[in-house]
């Protein structure tokens, strides 16, 4: 009797340990949220040599490739000679393209450049998204 009881026990626990380790692993799945991602075409840029006293312009191209949307939070340049600007649309759904236009005022500069852009997003894996660009300015 005493082995029937101890045997119906062990097959207790196992069920149950089995139970929680499936229900453990459904939460797992549920937690998986859709979230936004967001890809850049290049992260870099050279203007290569450039006359001073020009105002240079680039468009770096994003992508949301994520399921949820991607929201652009803020955009900040490195230093006052550099501009940076969203535009007006600040959300993109997936699939849904951008740009974030730079400018750089070359004047009063010479030599080698190196500048910055940050992006901040609500892309879980790139919060904080960091766009250069360089150039070698030459006296007129």
């Amino acid at each position: 009797m005493e082995i029937i009881i101890n045997t119906f026990k062990v097959k207790y626990v196992l069920f149950m340990f089995t139970f929680l380790l499936l229900g453990l692993n459904t939460y797992q799945l549920q937690a998986q949220v859709k979230s936004s991602k967001i890809s850049f075409i290049e992260t870099k840029h050279d203007f290569g040599k450039v006359q001073q006293g020009r105002v240079l312009t680039y468009i770096f191209k994003f992508q949301n490739n994520g399921e949820d949307s991607l929201e652009i939070k803020n955009v900040r340049a490195s230093c006052g000679c550099t501009g940076a600007a969203i535009g007006e649309k600040k959300k993109f759904a997936n699939g849904e393209e951008g740009e974030i236009k730079v400018t750089f005022d070359t004047n009063g500069r010479t030599g080698v450049q190196n500048k910055t852009v940050s992006v901040q997003t609500n892309d879980p894996e790139n919060l904080n998204v960091m766009l250069s660009f360089t150039c070698e300015i030459v006296s007129k």
